[in-house]
């Protein structure tokens, strides 16, 4: 049980914890350290435990590294690795409902390739999803970006409906679209939008985001009194990949969707009390006539 244990817990952490580039055999092995030690320390103090030699000092010692090292992992994390963050409004619907707690990747490196097409980012405290890169054209017909001309494909899947009671009452009604970037397929919400004549040319070291809910959404096409802008790199905190805790509509946690990918479709139409047998069908019917081009032309 006291290496077992230990095993199991770096496993999970590196599989659900650790983003891929992350994934270094020197980490799973400083994991299953850390998680051995404590799990050495703590056994010996389990009622019914046989009695440890006297060690003296030497076992104050090591629990103290021990716990100093459960800190230092912690902070390293945190700091480098993962850190969680609290969706703030409905502009990410219907991926993302108000109050969700989710795990973003945090990059101390900041450059063009931290981020790719249809990443969900944290920015000073907002939440969007990356449309444009550095030298494209973003410009919008409806709810639907526009990239270099090119149109990004949607489906409609049938109508949506989203409605949170309590102080402050929030409802959202439009049409729920399936949208394929690259190998992305993801959830929006299309309807009424504000214009956006001029559309934007991303410039180098900035992206160009969208909220998944496209008419209740203040993101790149509101930037500049309306004209357009970009976010910088530079005030990228995270890329988002996994819930951690859900909320319901009444406020309380969720934990049906722990540890699940963010955009993961087979998870992602949920309206709490109503019945979305055909919003269901209508998103397994646009997967299933997924649109051949799905990336954007290059320009040079």
């Amino acid at each position: 049980m006291v290496v077992g244990a230990p095993a199991v817990l770096a496993l999970l952490s590196l599989r659900y914890l650790v983003p891929n580039g992350h994934r270094e055999p020197l980490l799973g092995a400083l994991l299953f350290l850390l998680f051995s030690a404590l799990a050495r320390y703590w056994h010996r103090r389990l009622p019914g435990a046989p009695a440890a030699p006297a060690s003296g000092g030497r076992d104050v010692a090591r629990a103290v590294g021990a716990v100093g090292l459960a800190a230092l992992a912690a902070l390293a994390l945190r700091a480098f690795v993962v850190r969680a963050f609290r969706v703030e409004g409905a502009s990410m619907l219907p991926t993302l409902e108000p109050g969700d707690l989710v795990a973003g990747e945090v990059h101390p490196r900041r450059t063009a390739s931290s981020v790719e097409r249809g990443d969900v980012v944290v920015f000073g405290g907002f939440v969007k999803r990356v449309i444009g890169l550095p030298g494209e054209r973003v410009e919008m017909r409806g709810g639907s970006p526009v990239i270099n001309g090119w149109q990004v494909p949607d489906c409609d899947a049938g109508e949506y409906l989203y409605v949170q009671g309590g102080v402050g009452d929030l409802a959202i009604h439009g049409h729920l679209h399936v949208e394929f970037i690259g190998d992305r397929a993801y959830l929006t919400v299309h309807s009424l939008t504000r214009p956006f004549p001029d559309g934007y040319v991303v410039k180098a070291g900035e992206v160009f985001v969208l909220g998944d809910d496209r008419g209740n959404s203040v993101d790149s096409r509101t930037y500049n009194g309306g004209h357009g802008g970009g976010v910088s790199m530079d005030a990228v905190d995270a890329r988002i990949g996994r819930f951690l805790v859900g909320t319901h509509r009444n406020g309380e946690p969720d934990f049906g969707r722990l540890l699940r990918p963010v955009d993961g479709l087979q998870a992602r139409v949920r309206l709490e009390g109503l019945d979305v047998t055909a919003l269901d069908e209508g998103v397994a019917r646009c997967l299933a006539n997924r649109p051949v081009v799905t990336r954007p032309p290059i320009t040079f």
